[in-house]
C-alpha cells in the first residue's frame, strides 16, 4: 500500500495498492482520445501497458513495511534496490502478456529512472546513482531487443518510432501521472502534458471542484465526463509502534471503493 488518500479525512486515512492506482490510470486511458487527442493503436497492447505497469509491486501489496518513522512506506521512500527491482519485475511480468506493452513499459521506467537519477545526484548518492544508470541502460537494452523482434510485424512496425510511437508511451506517462495526483488527492490544480492529435505536447489543466471532482481543460476523453474508481484500505492512524501493530491494523481495515469525476470544462455539474 503506497498512496496516502485524503490524509486528515474524518474518515481516515486511505491506502491505496500500486495496482489499484494502475487500474486507475487504465480507465482514464481507456476513454483517451477525441478529435483534438490522439487515441492509442493498437489500442489492446497500449491500454496493457497501462494497466500492467506497475505488476511488480503485488507482493509488497500484499506485505506492506514501514518507513524508519513508523508510517507506511511509500514508493519514494523505499531503497534503490528495492525499487528497481520492483519496476524490472512489473517490466517482466508486462511482457509476458504481449512484448509490445512491455517495450513501452521498459521505456517509461527508463525515462523515470533518468528522473531518480538526477535526484540522487542532487543528493550526492553516487553509489545509487551507478546503481539507477545500470537500470537504465538494461531498460535501453530490452527496449531495443523488443523493438527489433516486432520490426517484422505489420502490427507493430507504425508503432516503433516517430509519432505512434510517441502517442502510446505518452499515454501511459500522461496517465500514470494523472491517477496519481487522483489518489494523492491534492486540493490543488494541477497540470499533466499530452499528445493532440496534430502531435504538439500541449498541458492539460486539472481544476479543483471538490476533493473529488476536477474540471478539466482542454478535455481530452470521450464524452463529457468520467466518474473513476479504485479501492484502497481504511486506517485511523498512520503511525505504528512496530512492523506487527501495522501488519494487525491492515488485517483489521476495511477495503473501501473511492470515486474521482473529471468534468469537461463546460459540462453542468
Amino acid at each position: 500500500m503506497v498512496f496516502i488518500h485524503r490524509e486528515g479525512d474524518a474518515a481516515g486515512t486511505y491506502l491505496i495498492p500500486q495496482v489499484s492506482h494502475a487500474w486507475l490510470a487504465w480507465q482514464v486511458a481507456e476513454h483517451w482520445g477525441n478529435r483534438s487527442f490522439a487515441r492509442p493503436a493498437p489500442r489492446a497492447e497500449s491500454l496493457a501497458a497501462v494497466l500492467l505497469h506497475d505488476g511488480g509491486w503485488t507482493d509488497f501489496d500484499a506485505s506492506p513495511t514501514l518507513d524508519g518513522n513508523g508510517r507506511p512506506r511509500t514508493f519514494d521512500a523505499m531503497p534503490v534496490v528495492d525499487h528497481l527491482a520492483i519496476w524490472r519485475r512489473s517490466v517482466l511480468r508486462c511482457a509476458q502478456y504481449n512484448r509490445y506493452a512491455g517495450l513501452l513499459v521498459a521505456a517509461h521506467f527508463g525515462a523515470m529512472a533518468e528522473r531518480k537519477l538526477a535526484d540522487l545526484l542532487d543528493r550526492d548518492d553516487t553509489g545509487g546513482a551507478r546503481t539507477v544508470q545500470s537500470f537504465g541502460a538494461e531498460m535501453d537494452r530490452l527496449e531495443r531487443s523488443w523493438r527489433e523482434e516486432l520490426g517484422t510485424d505489420a502490427r507493430y512496425q507504425p508503432y516503433l518510432e516517430g509519432p505512434g510511437r510517441q502517442v502510446n508511451s505518452r499515454l501511459l506517462d500522461t496517465c500514470d501521472r494523472i491517477s496519481v495526483y487522483l489518489c494523492a488527492s491534492l486540493p490543488a490544480p494541477f497540470e499533466v502534458w499530452a499528445q493532440n492529435a496534430a502531435g504538439d505536447t500541449e498541458v492539460i489543466s486539472f481544476e479543483t471542484v471538490d476533493d473529488t471532482t476536477w474540471r478539466v481543460q482542454p478535455w481530452p476523453l470521450e464524452g463529457e465526463r468520467l466518474t473513476l474508481q479504485c479501492e484502497g484500505r481504511r486506517i485511523q492512524s498512520t503511525n505504528f509502534a512496530s512492523e506487527e501493530d501495522f501488519q494487525e491494523t491492515m488485517a483489521r481495515a476495511p477495503t473501501v471503493r473511492l470515486v474521482f469525476t473529471l468534468l469537461r470544462s463546460s459540462a453542468v455539474g
